[in-house]
Order: C-alpha cells, then structure tokens, then sequence
C-alpha cells in the first residue's frame, strides 16, 4: 500500500463472477480480505431493480494480493447454491464485461400469461436448471405484467435446453400465439434494431421526407421526375456514405425510394416510373468529384448549409446531380475534430443547373435540419456567414 493511501500503482481492478445474489457489500468483502486489505468493492447491480448480476469488482492495495486470491479462487472454490466455481480475472473493460456476463445465458419469454408472477415464471423454467434471475417485465405501475419476462440461468446450456424444450409449446392463458421462448438480444443487436428502427420512422412520417410539405414535394417530384424523362441525371444509388469526405455513417436513404415518397405525397402514381435511372456522368465520378474544390463559371456555384453532419462529398454529388452537371462537390470538414463544419460548396458547369437546385433544394428538410441553398458570392465580396 503506498503511504498515501491509495493503491499502488501496479495494483489490478479484479472482476469475480459466480458469487450468490444474496450475498451483500460486507459479506463479500470479509471473504476477499482474506487475502489483503481491499481499497475498493462494489457488487454490479441491476440498474433498474438494484438486484446483484451475481458478480462484483474489487480492487486491492497490492498486486500481489489480487493475484494470491485469484490463485486460490479461480475455477477453484464453488460458493453456496452456485454450480460453478468463482470466476476472478483482471477487469479488461470491466463494465462492459459485467453487462455482457449474462448475455449467453439470459432468456426472453413472450406470449406469457399476464397472472404469472416470478415465482410462476421460476417453477415454469425451474426443471432445465439453475436459475439466476427473473424478471417479470411490468407496465408503469409495476402491476401489471406486460406478458413477457428474462430468465437468466447458470450456464448457455441449461438456456438452450428451455428453449428446445419450452419454445412454441403451449398456448396460455390470454394470449393469442404460443410462447415465445428465445435467447434475449444482446446490446449490439438491440442497437441495431434501433438504427433499424429509425430509419423505417424517417420512411413512415416520423423523420426527414415526413416533415416536407406536399407543395414542397410536387415541386421535387417534377425536378426527378423531369431529370428522368430527359435522359436522367439520377444514378442508382443513395443518400449515404460511399465511404469519403467527413462522413461517420449511412443515412441509407434510396434514390428510388425517395423517388417513390415524393410521388406519393404529390398525388402521382410512382409505378410509372422505370426500377432503374439513367447514369449520369457526375454520379458515376463521384469519387473523382469529391474532395477537391473547382470552381464552375459565375452564377454556377453555390454555398449548402446545414448539412447532416454525417453528409460527405459523395453525398452531396448524389444529391445534387439531378440538376445538371457537377465540377466539384466539397464538405468542409474541421481539421481539429475531423468532423463536418455542415456545410460544403456544389459548383456545376453552367449557371441554369445552379438556380434549378436553389429554386428545388433551398428548404429542404433532412432530419431536424432545412438546407439553406443560396449563390456562392465573388471572392471579392464579403464572405456570406
């Protein structure tokens, strides 16, 4: 221990598993003194109901005593109603690996009688082997069962066994399908269901073609729908990152889908429209287009603001193609943080394409944000912001 009280400086932040749920703050502590003065000790609980996860973190004064009692713990000594031995290793994003302990062997239920308590729940699951945890999710008013429940048992095993044995098996009480008993998602997977999620919103009203007005949108769908039938501007592809300029994701929005929404909002049939668009020069070297700014002709280039900052050069090439052909497209991008300023430069070739995109893009809605479109100025004039 250092004379100031603090660990020493190679001392180990210990994560140990498989300890009883019932065992609390001081119970654990006089078994781990044992061997060494401990400085720090927590029990990792659930955020919501305060229960124990059935594992903890510790660390002592010395490294020496952590790793003296991992020697005599790990994989060696089984503690009391626990069926494996205790788990002790040094704490490698420890709080990641307390959340994710659980993860293999925790269980969704679904279709389940809402009169079931956690005991019921605990009988029903009891025969596949030990179980950990069980929650029965409630409504607002923690009385009412929504249905559902976590099972969370001792090994992956004992969990893959409920499933083959208690999934589609029966029909309860109240419920219109038949029990739903599966391996609960993990974080990386609820994240995704939420980008999933999201995106499906922007597409169903709740996001940035939901927000536009109907005018708006006649106005849009004529500009496509002209860049089309003359040949096409449009190529095949979409809103997101094509993986250059400042972008850090992929706002998944398909040009045909777009294609698609604006036709609906005007009140025009989108069938009548061809799967496949023209390609267009300007979108087929869009990687050659981005990152480097050139200037068109006067009257021929504009300032964009308030670009999604996940937007990248390639985004703005896509987006902008369907007015006219494209010299350059930049996003400018801090040097600092390296992410976008949210706003860029669309020079084209000829000062018609430029006032085609003002009079169409200007307003604009992409998520929370109008784009703002307007005439880049002489270099001799006053910086427009």
């Amino acid at each position: 221990m250092s004379q100031n009280g603090e660990p020493d400086a190679d001392a180990i932040k210990m994560f140990v598993g498989q300890i009883p749920r019932n065992m609390d703050e001081n119970a654990v502590r006089a078994m781990f003194e044992e061997y060494g003065p401990i400085h720090n000790m927590n029990i990792h609980r659930d955020k919501i109901t305060g229960a124990s996860k059935g594992c903890c973190f510790i660390t002592y004064y010395t490294r020496k005593a952590a790793l003296e009692a991992q020697n005599a713990l790990h994989n060696v000594t089984t503690l009391p109603t626990m069926n494996h031995p205790i788990q002790m290793k040094p704490a490698d994003n420890s709080e990641k690996k307390a959340s994710s302990y659980a993860e293999d062997r925790k269980l969704f239920v679904g279709m389940l009688n809402k009169k079931y308590s956690e005991n019921d729940v605990r009988m029903m699951f009891a025969p596949f082997g030990t179980i950990e945890e069980c929650t029965v999710l409630r409504d607002h008013t923690g009385t009412q069962s929504k249905g559902c429940a976590f099972v969370t048992f001792a090994n992956r095993q004992h969990a893959h066994n409920a499933i083959k044995s208690m999934h589609h098996s029966q029909t309860m009480e109240g419920c219109s399908s038949p029990l739903v008993v599966k391996f609960a998602d993990t974080q990386r997977e609820k994240e995704q269901r939420k980008a999933q999620q999201m995106n499906t919103n922007m597409w169903n009203g709740g996001g940035c073609f939901g927000h536009i007005g109907s005018q708006y949108l006649a106005q849009l769908f004529q500009q496509l729908a002209g860049a089309n039938q003359g040949g096409g501007n449009m190529g095949g592809g979409n809103f997101g990152n094509q993986g250059g300029g400042g972008g850090g994701g992929n706002m998944g929005i398909n040009m045909q889908q777009l294609l698609a929404t604006a036709a609906a909002a005007a009140g025009n049939n989108p069938a009548a429209f061809p799967n496949s668009f023209g390609n267009h020069t300007a979108c087929h070297n869009a990687a050659n287009l981005g990152g480097k700014q050139t200037e068109g002709p006067d009257g021929a280039n504009l300032f964009i603001y308030h670009l999604p900052q996940e937007f990248s050069d390639q985004d703005l090439i896509q987006m902008f193609s369907t007015f006219g052909t494209i010299v350059s497209a930049k996003v400018f991008i801090d040097k600092q943080t390296n992410l976008s300023k949210c706003f860029g430069f669309v020079s084209y070739d000829n000062p018609a394409s430029a006032v085609n995109a003002i009079t169409s893009m200007n307003g604009f809605q992409i998520g929370m944000k109008r784009l703002k479109v307007q005439l880049k100025r002489p270099k001799n004039d006053a910086r427009p912001y």
